[in-house]
């Protein structure tokens, strides 16, 4: 049995690597790349041999598949989207049921008749949209043997992807954008307005949830999430804890003074293929996260060309969607600075 030292998600991240370094995205020279630089029979140089044999990189076989699911479950780990246990796991394009009104059950005397009620059901499914994370890194990084800069190239790649996916989970502004990306959990939701009492907000919020408490998470940013620790409430923090018996999760993507209570059982998740794809030829528009999708501010992007920086674009993309499959099962504040 062959046991790998190397950082989890690595494989995935030698690969966008090799494609990056060679011309016009030509799997056999990623291949030849992989070979010189990782050795005969590496994963990322066994991973290209499929491609190469295939003629393109869109289907690269199943240890493709393989370095692509470990490098998404490091990006499960810090999205909150992959951090929330519970949460109704369900294939793409694939009809799946929500309930509108479920059964009820009933106590019955002897030789009594049994009540029968009938449950509603909505029918949906959720389409394969892609997220995609673009990471742009110099020749010199790319070219480097050193471990360090294989790490720095995949936490950024990481970073990248996470972000996407928690903005847009998150944010009561995305309304989603039809076979394109989903609408936030949060959006449509009638938020509570923060007042200046933290435990009244929370008892608010609680008293207008109509999901599962036992499947529940709080989800809020680091830095509110550190100011609701006080002596009564000991347990919670920047990296998240316990609040009123339910989980926290926190994500510096999460909405600026919002506290989101969601029900985990409530919601529907789905993820699909992953593909990787890279360009020096491309001019990247650079753009704060922060201003994405934002008309109003009148922002100007900055862009920058990959070909007179000698840069590489490394986009790395997977399809995801999600959809809130019971109603009720999100509450929100809004505006809380304690």
């Amino acid at each position: 049995m062959t046991i790998s030292i190397n950082p989890r998600g690595l494989p995935f991240v030698r690969v966008a690597i090799a494609f990056a370094l060679s011309k016009g995205d030509d799997p056999m020279e990623a291949r030849s790349i992989a070979s010189r630089r990782w050795g005969a029979g590496s994963p990322p140089e066994t991973i290209l041999r499929a491609a190469v044999a295939s003629g393109t990189y869109a289907d690269m076989g199943s240890d493709f598949a393989v370095a692509a699911t470990a490098f998404f479950e490091l990006v499960a780990q810090m999205s909150v989207v992959g951090r929330m246990a519970g949460l109704r796991r369900v294939p793409l394009r694939t009809r799946l049921l929500s309930v509108v009104s479920g059964s009820t059950a009933y106590w019955v005397g002897e030789g009594k008749a049994k009540p029968v009620t009938r449950a509603v059901y909505a029918s949906d499914s959720l389409a394969p949209l892609k997220v995609a994370g673009l990471t742009v890194a110099t020749i010199e990084l790319l070219e480097s043997p050193d471990l360090a800069a294989e790490m720095t190239i995949r936490a950024d790649m990481l970073r990248a992807i996470v972000e996407a996916i928690d903005v847009a989970f998150l944010d009561p502004a995305n309304a989603g954008v039809a076979d394109v990306s989903p609408a936030s959990i949060t959006n449509g939701i009638v938020p509570i307005a923060a007042s200046a009492d933290a435990g009244a907000d929370l008892a608010a919020l609680v008293a207008a949830f109509e999901g599962n408490l036992d499947s529940a998470y709080l989800i809020t940013t680091p830095t509110l999430g550190a100011s609701l620790s006080s002596a009564d409430r000991p347990n919670v923090g920047a990296r998240g804890g316990e609040l009123l018996g339910i989980p926290v999760l926190t994500s510096r993507s999460a909405p600026a003074g919002a506290i989101i209570l969601a029900d985990a059982a409530g919601l529907a998740a789905g993820e699909g293929e992953a593909e990787i794809r890279t360009s020096r030829a491309a001019t990247i528009e650079m753009l704060d996260a922060a201003l994405v999708g934002d008309a109003t501010t009148g922002a100007a992007a900055e862009t920058v060309s990959l070909y007179q920086t000698n840069s590489v674009a490394i986009l790395s993309e997977r399809a995801i969607n999600w959809q809130v499959a019971r109603p009720g099962s999100v509450a929100l504040i809004t505006g809380a600075a304690y």
